[in-house]
């Protein structure tokens, strides 16, 4: 169980962040506690992925910060821009508390 298991997301593992929410199988997004990131000041939450590219194309979650996005809003979530991840293409938008693909 946990960052290889892709039939395991997230948030029934995920422990140092609080409340893990689940946006599709294989996207969550939680909050990170200020003592455990570098930038404590940023209102955004982290995002878990599942990346079938990692792991030498075996896949794994992949957490990820999103500092350059504007949080509208925290409930529901509605992040602006739409989110990218380079290393799969995964890409859309989060708005309403729904993933939204690009």
């Amino acid at each position: 169980m946990g960052v290889r298991d892709r039939a395991t997301p997230p948030t029934e593992w995920c422990n140092w962040w609080t409340e893990v929410h689940g946006l599709t199988p294989d996207i969550a997004y939680g909050w990170v506690p200020p003592e455990l990131t570098a930038a404590p000041d940023d209102p955004n939450p982290w995002f878990w992925h599942w990346c079938p590219q990692a792991a030498n194309g075996e896949g794994r979650w992949m957490a990820q910060a999103a500092p350059d996005h504007t949080l509208v809003a925290s409930e529901p979530l509605h992040m602006e821009p739409s989110l990218l991840w380079p290393c799969c293409g995964t890409h859309g938008f989060v708005r309403g508390g729904e993933w939204i693909p690009a």
